[in-house]
């Protein structure tokens, strides 16, 4: 017997000996999450790329999980994603309904030697990717920054969540290429730096995403309101070809491979797990259930959209790709790792998150009052309403889900969407 006949053979005996079993484990799965409510954890703010695509998901993943459980999205920031990423590994019931969209930088956290990382990244339950990315350091239109020049020659400053979330690029940059970039750390989120952006605040941020981009930016595109000198991947992405890569300012290769660990995360994409207690029939039906959601018309088609596109990858493959980094050899880790980490190279200053008051009338609200949009003279916006928000209507105390279309307000915001106060007619 060949040896394709004997693999043939094999995994013939292997179905046969699982075909008894598959229904029994199949219906253990669909009793388990009939009725249930299952979380999306989404390691960022509200309005970003990751919010988007997480929320998007949730909508349809649930029609193709056994049992049909609802799921509702949750926005658990802090750090850029590094909080969530402790909480599912750690912290959060491990019995399959806590999922979570996680930040594709994040799994190198542990591998570089981050103290702060309590997870190994490899022992994560993978179910899938939605996309695979190419990011981009993006600069404000009025900014001095317009060309790969002038991140050599000036000194440009880039917002960032923190220096392992969002930063991380800017001190590779000045780590391996010798760009001049300077950073502000400390902005809630993306919509956060973007708003710093607008008020010339910072110049521009890196790390951002190509698809987060035509998907949360795209009136600034159609604009020209941002400029892109370089474009960080490992190869061009076919809407910017004028855009220089990374890769071509890379002088050694011992630079260059570590420049391929750094970028690893590009074909994580938008990566969702689960934690790693997990049970594998638990884990095998999401992800069977997050493969059919990328083949669901109706969600591709709502991705259309929401400009969010979709080239997803399987559970299995994240899986491996991860795997293969905790498999690479010490020094090139190391190198990867002072790449990412080392401060000599950049100047890092402390963002002073401002307040702002705007009026305005309320144009919508969702989930009884925790979101909401006001438009104004010239200017709108979406606010996040927490449980400390104080409101007030007609000068008297009231819950957030009073809050409804159509009423004059004042909303005391902190950054971009963190509603301190709002007082309505």
């Amino acid at each position: 017997m060949n040896r394709s006949n004997r693999y043939t053979f094999v995994c013939a005996g292997l179905a046969m000996l699982a075909a008894g079993a598959a229904p029994a484990a199949a219906s253990g799965v669909s009793d388990f999450y009939k009725g249930k409510i299952l979380a999306m954890y989404i390691g960022h703010s509200a309005g970003g790329g990751y919010d988007r695509y997480a929320r998007t998901v949730a909508r349809h993943m649930r029609r193709h999980i056994p049992g049909n459980p609802r799921i509702v999205s949750k926005n658990y920031p802090g750090a850029g994603g590094l909080r969530l990423a402790n909480a599912i590994y750690n912290t959060f019931k491990q019995d399959g309904t806590n999922l979570a969209i996680i930040g594709r930088q994040i799994p190198l956290e542990d591998l570089i030697g981050n103290k702060k990382a309590k997870f190994k990244a490899n022992k994560f339950n993978w179910l899938g990717s939605a996309n695979q990315e190419t990011s981009l350091c993006v600069f404000w239109h009025t900014s001095p920054i317009k060309t790969i020049d002038d991140l050599f020659k000036k000194n440009p400053i880039v917002g960032a969540t923190g220096t392992g979330a969002g930063g991380e690029y800017a001190m590779m940059l000045n780590n391996l290429l010798g760009t001049n970039l300077r950073m502000i750390t400390g902005y809630p989120g993306g919509v956060d730096i973007n708003l710093a952006m607008e008020r010339g605040e910072v110049d521009g941020r890196c790390a951002w995403s190509w698809s987060s981009i035509t998907s949360t930016a795209g009136k600034w595109l159609e604009q020209k309101k941002i400029v892109f000198p370089i474009q960080i991947a490992m190869t061009k992405h076919k809407d910017l070809a004028d855009v220089p890569l990374v890769t071509e300012f890379i002088k050694n290769d011992r630079d260059r491979k570590a420049l391929s660990v750094i970028l690893a995360p590009l074909t994580m994409g938008r990566p969702f797990a689960v934690g790693p207690k997990v049970p594998a029939d638990r884990v095998a039906a999401l992800r069977a259930a997050f493969e059919a959601t990328m083949k669901d018309e109706t969600f591709l088609k709502e991705a259309k959209r929401g400009r969010l596109p979709i080239n997803p990858g399987s559970g299995e493959d994240i899986q491996k790709l991860i795997a293969g980094l905790y498999a690479l050899p010490a020094d090139v880790i190391k190198h990867a790792a002072d790449a990412l980490s080392r401060t000599n190279n950049i100047k890092i200053s402390k963002a002073v998150i401002k307040t702002y008051v705007h009026k305005g009338k309320i144009t919508n609200t969702k989930r009884g009052g925790k979101r909401v949009k006001w438009k104004g003279k010239g200017s709108k916006g979406k606010l996040r309403v927490g449980g400390k928000t104080k409101v007030t209507i007609a000068g008297n105390m009231a819950k957030r889900k009073a809050l409804k279309v159509g009423m004059k307000c004042t909303f005391t915001v902190k950054g971009a969407q963190k509603a301190l106060k709002i007082d309505c007619k």
